[in-house]
């Protein structure tokens, strides 16, 4: 085959398959997370919205909902919250020393 109909054929190929991936991640949704089902969602990815309480310096978030949680973020980054924010978090729901917590992979400001 010569060199210009296998780049034909790679770049079709490729931009399917950016398509299909497009596609399937708008699909995709994380769960919101209901503190009061214990140790259900340990692992699992979910959604939380809610009200800074508390900031930490080792980097943990609280903030309230129904029942207080913990939210863990692991960034060198200066977070830019302060209590009273109300926030979306989605993260891992982790088990630490009997507690629920979520370990945070995005913390966004709700306007």
């Amino acid at each position: 085959m010569k060199e210009t109909t296998l780049l034909k054929i790679a770049l079709i190929c490729s931009l399917t398959g950016l398509f299909v991936l497009y596609f399937i991640s708008a699909k995709i949704d994380v769960k919101d997370y209901k503190p009061n089902l214990l140790n259900r969602n340990i692992g699992e990815d979910v959604k939380l919205k809610g009200v800074v309480t508390k900031i930490s310096d080792a980097g943990n978030v609280v903030f309230s909902q129904q029942n207080p949680m913990t939210v863990v973020l692991f960034t060198d980054d200066d977070i830019n919250l302060k209590n009273g924010d109300d926030v979306e978090v989605i993260g891992e729901v982790q088990e630490y020393r009997g507690k629920n917590e979520i370990i945070a992979q995005k913390i966004r400001v709700i306007k």
